[in-house]
């Protein structure tokens, strides 16, 4: 079974975020704001930069 690129990424930012919000913070509402944060911004950078990096032909 193949992913795309997108459901991986997904994971990872999911994965990679739950570790951090465990890691991070302390109460666990800190540590699910905090996740919720971390995904958010790892999703959003992704798809700013693949929007930006769309037109450079490699």
């Amino acid at each position: 079974m193949a992913i795309s690129h997108f459901t991986a990424m997904l994971l990872f930012s999911l994965f990679v975020s739950v570790v951090f919000g465990l890691l991070a913070k302390d109460t666990p509402r800190e540590r699910f704001v905090y996740g919720a944060k971390v995904f958010g911004a790892f999703v959003g950078i992704a798809l700013l930069l693949g929007w930006i990096m769309y037109p450079v032909p490699w």
